[in-house]
């Protein structure tokens, strides 16, 4: 597997749809085909896509409907309408709520192709870059941990949620070590199915003395990255403990043993405690696979992180456009960008980063440039889910912090939390340090 993007197809009209895919596999690209709404609401649950290419027009839907279910994940991902003629309005309200562009149809591949690169393509963009931002003391703990990991061999979990950057840590955890000039192959833990997923790792022998190779093969001494081990399907989970503990596998059809020489990282959204105490292979997968263990916490636990982040996708976003570094944050941008939730993560900063820097008329950014898909001063009036949800939870805290006396050790411990985290949302919400701070 490489880091190609992976672009989510939209379209009912077949023989379009094969000219695009042919066109985007050949300029390296992953294209995944839905030919209806439903199964491109499907295709957004089961997976994560770097951007989205959408027809306005759907057998049983609207193209519409495709961004809504995409934003309902809040992962902001690049979305490019293809719209005819008399549609052109429906797309440029899009636009403005939030999706990348509209293409009038008949449309240019070429142009697709380019602004699909813009978005999506160039490595230095993306959330996985080896470039690492730790601003904050989680992650500066972090860090210290991946350079003193550097040249262990052991397996390790990157453990936390969707988007919060763990295959960015796993990939600088594999430019620090003595594996960095080889192979750091991904795979996606969904891609593990149960007929074919130990033939897609581990090859299988073909007639005679052939062998067809699997992706264990192409890592030689690298790294082997395997995404969400959850979504491997159960069946093979138990399959891959023993290659998990002793790096040994056998090619599908074969006989005889091979040995791993390379390094196993992979990421999971729980860990094996939080995942349940029941004995079965997806636990016994986790726990050998996490013989270290590294957390990171949402971005909405990290504060200091928010705009340093920020500020190296727009650098990252001016150097893949090959134009000088111009791109600015305003005041109140900024502002907003560490008041927002950020239900999405990294993953949500880096795709809003994007789509403003592609469609920003001015080269400092302001708060309608970031989020378009929320209501602007005009609008105060509108109680945004944002803000509800943040109301919500700054009355939570408020009423643990009265009724625990203003103790923070007390307080934390009521709502579940660290007493970083707590002290981090106090901070977020402004809620004053409690006089009975002990």
């Amino acid at each position: 597997m490489t880091d190609a993007p992976t672009i989510l197809l939209v379209e009912d009209d077949e023989i379009l749809a094969s000219s695009l895919v042919a066109r985007l596999t050949l300029e390296g690209m992953i294209p995944v085909h839905a030919a209806s709404c439903e199964a491109a609401i499907e295709a957004l649950e089961n997976r994560d896509f770097d951007a989205v290419v959408s027809d306005i027009r759907l057998p049983d839907g609207s193209g519409e409907d495709v961004f809504w279910a995409e934003r309902a994940r809040f992962t902001m991902t690049p979305t490019i309408f293809a719209t005819a003629f008399g549609d052109i309005e429906q797309a440029v309200r899009l636009v403005k709520v939030g999706a990348i562009d509209y293409l009038t149809k008949p449309y240019d591949l070429g142009a697709l192709v380019d602004l699909l690169r813009r978005v999506t393509g160039h490595p230095e963009v993306e959330v996985e870059s080896v470039e690492f931002v730790a601003a904050s003391p989680a992650m500066q703990r972090v860090s210290s941990a991946l350079e003193r990991l550097a040249d262990d061999t052991q397996n390790v979990l990157f453990v936390g949620p969707s988007g919060s950057g763990r295959q960015a840590l796993a990939r600088r955890l594999h430019a620090l070590s003595a594996r960095a000039a080889d192979p750091f192959v991904v795979i996606e833990g969904a891609a593990l199915t149960a007929d074919g997923g130990d033939r897609l790792l581990f090859g299988s022998r073909g007639p005679g003395d052939g062998h067809e190779p699997g992706l264990v093969d192409g890592v030689g001494v690298g790294t082997l990255f395997v995404s969400d081990v959850a979504d491997i399907a159960p069946e093979l989970q138990a399959r891959l403990l023993r290659f998990v503990e002793d790096h040994r596998y056998r090619p599908v059809g074969a006989t005889a043993e091979k040995i791993f020489a390379g390094r196993i990282m992979a990421t999971a959204r729980l860990s094996p405690t939080e995942a349940g105490a029941a004995p079965g292979p997806g636990t016994d997968l986790l726990h050998r696979l996490a013989v270290i263990e590294l957390r990171l916490p949402p971005l909405a636990e990290r504060d200091e992180d928010i705009v340093p982040l920020a500020e190296h996708f727009l650098r990252t976003c001016d150097r893949a456009a090959s134009r000088p570094i111009r791109h600015r944050l305003s005041p109140e941008a900024t502002t907003a960008l560490r008041d927002h939730a950020w239900p999405g993560n990294v993953r949500e900063l880096r795709n809003r980063i994007v789509r403003a820097v592609t469609l920003a008329a001015e080269e400092e950014l302001t708060v309608a440039d970031l989020f378009p898909d929320q209501p602007t001063a005009g609008d105060a009036a509108e109680h945004t889910l944002d803000t509800a949800r943040r109301d919500a939870e700054r009355q939570v805290i408020e009423a643990a912090l009265a009724e625990n006396h203003g103790r923070i050790v007390d307080t934390a411990k009521a709502l579940g939390i660290s007493r970083v985290t707590l002290w981090s949302k106090m901070k977020r919400f402004g809620i004053a340090k409690p006089d009975a701070d002990r």
